[in-house]
């Protein structure tokens, strides 16, 4: 049975949903900010902008220098979430295996439903216009469709943007030859530089070379790196794991020393911490937290907890008892706190702590999954407004395929 993998990577994704969402954006250079400062980092640009040399990770003022008359456009989670999930429920629609590698990637084994690469990218054009005429017609993705996962997230990355690439081991060689080794996802400068150490500069030199010599220089690696140029699959797609740990941070916009000021941050942040866990089924055995203080110095630690954590207010009695003297010694500039040692929630009673808490937790959170972030929030936030560590969103966060929904992502503000 010919085994046919789908690589989709949405093109310019936070850019492109703002200029969907607001027509006078379109055919406009425009950055997505993380904050709207000078120093505000660039999430997102759109086409227009790469076209100045604009691209992820550029600051504000560096990007008016190279783009005098960009757009820029604070980054909205809530707009890209909702545009990922009515994509989603289009691609559940062709495979129940489909990998999420991000909020604008994914993977869908379409082997068994096609009889052939062929067949599998006439799917992928289907895919693209019912996104553009279900989502967005300003919204397009490129594809790569080949026997292996690492080969078709390569087509897709080298696809012409808005494009689509099939590879087989019958027009790889020719399709790498004379390509960069950094081209290949996954190899970066250290990785590059070992290479070229053994004379390998191209895929296609990698593709020839010896995967005897390439264990001897790399270990296991080393197979890996020839079996991915070479169409041998390793894996398939990744199957979702437990995370390890739930976390979130912040870079304070304003600095203060008001104790009801970072009562109410690091409620925001255990809240959204807290949320994630339950979302996943979860209870944590340990809790980390951080804090940095002006003019120098920090505070923090972990620790284990002898009662699973559940609850918002768990999580912040055990961060504000590690966190809250700092405010005393210094002027907190940043925050960091999660969860570790993540275990099912294993419904199991305690003599010191109630259920109700728990069961509480959970209604607020169907509440606010339902009608919005925030529609009831613990006391604390009552006294904070939007404007402090507003949600953010992440690159590399997967997203809940049955229900639809990417899940909050850590808050880092520059």
């Amino acid at each position: 049975m010919q085994r046919v993998i789908l690589h989709l990577d949405m093109n310019s994704y936070f850019a492109s949903v703002e200029q969907q969402a607001n027509p006078f954006l379109r055919g406009k250079p425009v950055a997505v900010l993380a904050t709207m400062t000078s120093q505000g980092c660039a999430l997102a640009s759109s086409k227009e902008a790469k076209a100045f040399g604009v691209k992820t990770g550029v600051r504000a003022d560096e990007a008016r220098r190279l783009c005098p008359h960009i757009v820029f456009v604070e980054v909205d989670p809530a707009k890209y979430r909702s545009t990922t999930k009515r994509i989603f429920s289009i691609l559940t629609q062709y495979s129940e295996s489909i990998e999420p590698y991000s909020i604008d990637e994914a993977f869908l084994d379409l082997t068994g439903l096609v009889p052939s690469l062929e067949a599998g990218a006439q799917l992928g054009y289907e895919i693209k216009e019912r996104i553009k005429n279900e989502v967005g017609e300003w919204l397009t993705c490129s594809m790569g469709v080949a026997p292996t996962r690492w080969l078709a997230k390569f087509g897709g990355d080298t696809a012409p943007k808005g494009g689509l690439v099939i590879l087989h081991r019958g027009n790889l060689t020719p399709y790498l030859k004379g390509r960069d080794v950094q081209e290949a996802w996954g190899i970066a400068g250290a990785t590059a530089a070992h290479l070229q150490q053994l004379g390998i500069t191209t895929l296609d030199e990698l593709q020839a070379a010896s995967p005897v010599n390439l264990m001897e220089a790399f270990g296991i690696r080393g197979y890996e790196l020839w079996a991915n140029v070479n169409a041998v699959e390793l894996g398939g797609l990744a199957q979702p794991r437990q995370p390890k740990s739930i976390g979130h941070s912040h870079v304070l916009r304003v600095r203060n020393r008001d104790p009801r000021f970072h009562k109410a941050l690091v409620m925001r942040l255990c809240e959204r911490a807290g949320r994630r866990m339950r979302d996943l089924g979860l209870e944590a055995q340990g809790v980390y937290s951080h804090v940095s203080l002006e003019p120098a110095g920090g505070l923090g630690g972990s620790t284990k907890v002898y009662h699973p954590i559940q609850t918002t207010r768990q999580l912040f009695r055990q961060v504000w008892a590690m966190l809250g003297e700092g405010v005393r010694k210094g002027t907190p500039s940043f925050y960091a706190l999660g969860v570790f040692r993540l275990r099912p929630v294993s419904g199991q009673l305690s003599l010191l702590e109630k259920r109700k808490p728990a069961a509480l937790a959970r209604a607020l959170d169907w509440i606010n999954n339902r009608y919005g972030e925030e529609t009831i929030v613990e006391g604390e936030l009552m006294r904070l407004d939007g404007f402090h560590a507003p949600e953010r969103i992440g690159f590399r966060k997967s997203v809940d395929v049955e229900n639809e929904k990417p899940p909050l992502t850590s808050s880092v503000e520059e």
